[in-house]
């Protein structure tokens, strides 16, 4: 099953930018506007990606929405990017404490384009998706191996 993401991107124009990098790598990606559409889609669906736009306008703002993630169980432990596309001027300058502040909230990556690259910004979240991949292997591994077990302990017991 292709890894699913769920990006909450608020400008058209970096919704589509991203959604065309993502299909290129055979990528699923669900684009919310709104804090609260992608909190209501992450309670339903779980990801392999969290993609949020740094500086929120419709709503929230992406440390509450950063901070929600990591106490949620079911995507405590998805990667979460933050983007900036086109930084304003105040962007740029409060960019440190934003991106300090993510990372100590459990942000894994922050990336910033003046101009959108689609080339850079997948060869920076493919490594993130790998991880995802292998945590899902690892979990089937896991389950597989405790159904085997537990058909072996049933098998044991009625010998």
């Amino acid at each position: 099953m292709k890894p699913h993401i769920l990006a909450l991107l608020e400008l058209d124009e970096n919704s589509a930018q991203v959604v065309e990098s993502l299909k290129s790598i055979d990528r699923r990606t669900t684009v919310c506007k709104k804090f609260t559409q992608a909190i209501e889609l992450l309670e339903e669906k779980s990801c392999a990606l969290i993609i949020s736009d740094v500086h929120l306008e419709n709503g929230g703002n992406v440390f509450d929405f950063l901070r929600w993630a990591k106490a949620n169980p079911m995507t405590k432990d998805t990667p979460f990017v933050l983007l900036s596309c086109k930084p304003t001027k105040m962007a740029k300058y409060v960019e440190d404490g934003v991106r300090t502040t993510a990372r100590l909230l459990g942000a894994d990556l922050f990336l910033t384009f003046e101009s959108f690259d689609p080339v850079s910004f997948r060869n920076q979240i493919e490594p993130l998706l790998l991880i995802d991949s292998r945590k899902q292997k690892a979990t089937r591994k896991t389950v597989g191996a405790n159904s085997n077990n537990q058909q072996s302990n049933d098998h044991k017991e009625k010998e």
